[in-house]
C-alpha cells in the first residue's frame, strides 16, 4: 500500500514538473492580471464571428483578453491600454528602453462628411486609421504621449527638459505662423471676392498666407519630433 501510494505520488510530482517546465519555456507568452506569465511557442489572437475573441496559445490554451495585461507575439511586445477584449486594447512597443518606453495604437476613425466608395461618394461613411502615441517608464502603467505627461515623468532629466522646452516655444512659434498664414489667406479671398466685378485677379495676400503654410508644413515635416528626442535622450543617459 505504502509503495502504491509512493509511486502515485512520484507520478503527480513528475506530472506537475512537466507541467511547469512546459509554462517556462516558449518564444512567446501572455501576461495576466495576477501576474502570471504562460509561454508558448505559438501565440495567436482570434477573432470568430459567433464566438467570443481570444488568444490562442498552441493551437490548445484559450485565454479571454480582458485577463491579459500584455503579450509577445511575433509583431512584437504590447501592453494593454485601456479595458477591453479587442486587439486594439493593447499598444505595441516602438522603443524599449532602460526607463522609458513608447508605444502606439492605432484607432478607426470614420467621416461622415462623405459617403464611402464608388464615383460619386456613395456607400456608407469613409473610414481611416489614426496612431495614438503612449509611454510607459519604468515598466509602468503606460500614459498618452504629450507635453504634459513626459514633462511630469523626465522632471529628473535636465536634457530631457530642455527638449521638451524647446517643444514648447516651437508650438507657440507654429501656431503663430499658422494664425498669419491662415489670416493672409481669409483677407486675401475676401479681398478676391470683392474685387472680382473690376475683373482683378486673385489676390496676392492668398499667394501670400499660402506661401507661409506651406514652408511651415515642410520645415515641421524635417524636423525630429522633440518629445521622442526627450525620450531617447533620458534613456541614453541613463545608460551612461
Amino acid at each position: 500500500m505504502k509503495k502504491t501510494l509512493y509511486f502515485i505520488l512520484c507520478c503527480l510530482l513528475l506530472s506537475y514538473t512537466s507541467f511547469a517546465q512546459s509554462q517556462q519555456t516558449g518564444r512567446y507568452y501572455i501576461q495576466l492580471h495576477n501576474g502570471q506569465v504562460i509561454y508558448a511557442d505559438k501565440l495567436q489572437y482570434k477573432s470568430p464571428v459567433f464566438r467570443s475573441n481570444h488568444f490562442l496559445l498552441n493551437d490548445s490554451l484559450k485565454y479571454n483578453p480582458g485577463a491579459v495585461v500584455a503579450f509577445q507575439d511575433d509583431e512584437g511586445y504590447f501592453a494593454r491600454v485601456e479595458a477591453g477584449n479587442s486587439y486594439e486594447s493593447f499598444a505595441k512597443r516602438l522603443l524599449d528602453g532602460p526607463r522609458i518606453d513608447r508605444f502606439y495604437t492605432s484607432r478607426a476613425t470614420y467621416d461622415y462628411s462623405g459617403y464611402g466608395y464608388g464615383p460619386y461618394g456613395y456607400g456608407g461613411p469613409r473610414t481611416s486609421r489614426r496612431r495614438i502615441y503612449f509611454f510607459s517608464k519604468d515598466d509602468g502603467p503606460l500614459y498618452v504621449l504629450n507635453y504634459e505627461n513626459l514633462q511630469e515623468a523626465l522632471a529628473d532629466n535636465a536634457a530631457s527638459m530642455d527638449l521638451l522646452g524647446k517643444y514648447r516655444k516651437d508650438k507657440y512659434i507654429n501656431t503663430g505662423v499658422s494664425i498669419v498664414g491662415a489670416g493672409l489667406l481669409a483677407a486675401g479671398a475676401i479681398t478676391s471676392f470683392s474685387s472680382q466685378g473690376s475683373g482683378t485677379n486673385i489676390s496676392p495676400l492668398m499667394y501670400a498666407g499660402a506661401g507661409i503654410l506651406g514652408v511651415q508644413m515642410v520645415i515641421n515635416l524635417f524636423q525630429k519630433d522633440k518629445l521622442t528626442q526627450a525620450m531617447e535622450v533620458y534613456n541614453y543617459q541613463i545608460q551612461q
